[in-house]
């Protein structure tokens, strides 16, 4: 390597037992000693500390030169570099032009006179150079994972062209994740609204956790890859999945419990019938999650975008057909059947007030799509129930977890409903009653979901209040 071999003819023009290149790590917060040689080199090749860990934190941290000789017989010393120097003796140091956190550094741990102003004027002569090389290396290697991401690209299977769907990636991905850890992988993504993982893809035995908590992480664990450790022994490598700046969710490659992963299947994988030269070395994974992220993300976009898509139509329809009901029975079935269409979930439930001039004491249940017997005979209070809460306070109510939902303790909904949507049903200021969606599965509705019950009971509203009257 050119740049080694100048930092060994740097150390032997200035007499020097080891000369050390410092670079900063990708977060920042550490100091990588990328180049070693001399004295020790082995040992320090590749440490990484932080800069208050060193006797080099000015020059790293405030850019001027450093200089240390210690007159007296060499000891430990308090600050010194970590592994490899016992004690110091003497030392110069230069900061990298342009590069925050680096430098050049000449040390000595045996009796030795103190550096000249010559090396240090040799040092600042030649640290412009290691500049350049440093940013040179770095576009070599961007333009390197470019052209492997490229490669990986190119061997997507044409199914893949001609149906861009989030199940489709994801069977895309698949084989490319058994080639990276024949052992045992998985993918966990982000729900629409990012706030919890939820696992979509996964393999092999032992089988990867079904969800993850992000509590449980590290706490930059959508940044660094980290470990998973799993109950059945399984060691699993954690890549984070970002896309400009927001993280997608994370990718798990599994390993040996001893820790030792198996590349060899990696050379042999293939996709769609086609080698994936970018794994031969199955040593960095880096350069695939760039493109996984950003075919992850367009599929979910589309996804999303075809969602709000068919919500929108359905919301079209609705409003077509509300005009033509004449009863308030047949308009109640018609904005319950259009809401599971906006939102899918086991029952829709409107609930009406029995005479909207009052303040009710209970609501009482006028529809129930598909019937059900157990909430045809619910009549829920006011406040005291989740759509008595809803009518009282005219504001739409998101129940995930709905049995420890705080709305849905003093007075449950009847029957196994783990997740609840209700929204007010009102004409301007005017409260009529509540929709309701109930599902026997824990769920999120989305936002989108929300907005589009909300826009559905609403317009529905004011065609049923001139049935009414």
């Amino acid at each position: 390597m050119l740049l080694e071999e100048v930092l060994e003819w740097v150390r032997k023009q200035t007499a020097a037992q080891t000369a050390l290149l410092l670079l900063p790590t990708p977060g920042g917060t550490e100091v990588d000693f990328a180049l070693a040689v001399g004295q020790g080199a082995e040992e320090l090749r590749g440490l990484r500390l932080r800069p208050d860990e060193t006797v080099l934190d000015d020059l790293l941290q405030k850019r001027t030169v450093w200089r240390f000789y210690n007159e007296s017989e060499p000891e430990s010393h308090s600050r010194g570099v970590r592994r490899g120097f016992k004690g110091l003796q003497s030392g110069i140091g230069v900061p990298l032009p342009a590069l925050p956190t680096s430098a050049l550094v000449l040390v000595n741990r045996r009796q030795h006179e103190p550096f000249d102003e010559n090396a240090i004027a040799l040092l600042q002569t030649i640290a412009p150079l290691f500049t350049i090389a440093v940013y040179l290396h770095g576009l070599r290697q961007a333009l390197e994972q470019h052209e492997r991401e490229r490669e990986w690209l190119r061997h997507l299977p044409e199914p893949l062209r001609e149906e861009f769907s989030l199940q489709r990636v994801l069977q895309t991905i698949e084989p490319v994740l058994r080639a990276m850890a024949p052992v045992s992988g998985g993918l966990w993504l982000y729900n629409e609204e990012r706030t919890r993982l939820l696992c979509t893809l996964h393999y092999g035995a032992p089988l990867l956790p079904a969800a993850l908590d992000p509590a449980t992480l590290p706490p930059d664990w959508y940044t660094t890859p980290s470990q998973l450790n799993t109950e059945s022994g399984l060691v699993a490598k954690l890549l984070p999945l970002n896309l400009t700046g927001r993280p997608l969710g994370l990718l798990a490659l599994g390993e040996h419990a001893r820790g030792e992963s198996l590349p060899r299947a990696i050379q042999e994988a293939a996709v769609a019938g086609a080698s994936l030269p970018l794994l031969h070395e199955a040593k960095d994974f880096s350069p695939l999650l760039v493109p996984i992220a950003l075919l992850i993300a367009h599929a979910m976009l589309h996804e999303q975008l075809a969602r709000r898509s068919q919500q929108m139509a359905s919301l079209y329809e609705f409003s077509h057909r509300i005009g033509e009901v004449r009863s308030l029975e047949s308009g109640f079935a018609l904005m319950a059947n259009t809401a599971l269409q906006l939102a899918p979930a086991d029952h829709a439930v409107i609930y009406f007030a029995p005479d909207a001039s009052t303040e009710p004491e209970r609501l009482q249940p006028v529809c129930v799509s598909p019937p059900n017997e157990t909430l045809l005979r619910y009549m829920p209070g006011v406040p005291y129930s989740l759509p008595g809460w809803v009518y009282a306070f005219n504001a739409p109510l998101d129940a995930p977890d709905l049995p420890h939902h705080p709305q849905n303790l003093k007075e449950p909904l009847p029957g196994d409903f783990q997740s609840a949507l209700a929204v007010p049903l009102q004409r301007a200021e005017q409260v009529y009653g509540v929709l309701m969606l109930v599902s026997s599965a824990p769920r999120e509705f989305t936002l989108a979901e929300v907005e589009s019950l909300f826009t559905l009971a609403n317009f529905g509203m004011l065609r049923l209040q001139t049935l009414e009257s």
